[in-house]
């Protein structure tokens, strides 16, 4: 995973050192509250791992989902520290299960309670934390091939619709994903409204879907019609 410091921001896919990034903004790094919801899931033909969110903040692809191929993915949000999206891949990488990973991070941060996070390996096994101090209403659902999890948001029925819609729906990874995001949108979604999304699938050897919106009415319908192009 590459990241560049600019400003005190975080951009995927552009070169610099982990090492870098850590002294140059500090650890752990917060990065303020955002309201989100996210949904992880895993496909098994083709075997396909996947995060994808939408926020009332902005540019939150560049912040919240993180992926690696073969590895997995993870959705760090709430009061958002990326250390758990930059080091939970790591971790997974050297053998960690989501659970063991999720478990020796949130012992090193003293505000875990302000982070929700969720992990999903290449294996789909999976792990989530939900802080009490995270925004509400916040919750999370564990499913047997998904995991969705939100904070700041209208109601509960955001991330039960989210489940709903992802079980009930045919179709590729990605398509399931994005249904279950408008499904949550459409539910109250954000309490704020939403302003970008993002979404990202991995195989086992590259990134198959990495598409992120921002400011735009439509955010969701926007990143359907690029999966289709």
């Amino acid at each position: 995973m590459i990241y560049e410091c600019r400003n005190n921001r975080v951009e995927e896919d552009i070169l610099c050192k982990e090492a870098e990034l850590f002294e140059a903004l500090g650890h752990p790094t917060r990065i303020g509250k955002t309201g989100t919801f996210s949904i992880l899931a895993i496909s098994e033909n083709p075997k396909l791992v996947g995060v994808a969110v939408a926020s009332g903040s902005k540019s939150v692809g560049t912040r919240v989902p993180h992926a690696k191929p073969g590895i997995g993915v993870v959705a760090t949000q709430a009061y958002t520290n990326i250390a758990y999206g930059v080091e939970g891949l790591k971790l997974l990488e050297m053998g960690f299960s989501p659970a063991e990973a999720l478990n020796k991070l949130l012992a090193e941060d003293p505000e875990r309670e302000m982070r929700q996070v969720a992990i999903m390996d290449f294996a789909g096994r999976k792990a989530v934390f939900t802080g009490s101090e995270t925004p509400e209403w916040h919750g999370e659902i564990v499913g047997r091939n998904y995991v969705v999890v939100g904070n700041l948001l209208k109601n509960k029925e955001v991330l039960n619709s989210m489940a709903l819609e992802f079980e009930n729906t045919s179709g590729d990874l990605a398509w399931r994903m994005l249904k279950a995001l408008k499904a949550g949108s459409n539910s109250g979604g954000d309490k704020r409204g939403e302003k970008s999304a993002a979404i990202i699938i991995v195989s086992a050897s590259k990134i198959e879907v990495n598409s992120r919106v921002d400011a735009h009415k439509n955010l969701i319908q926007i990143l359907e019609r690029q999966l289709k192009t």
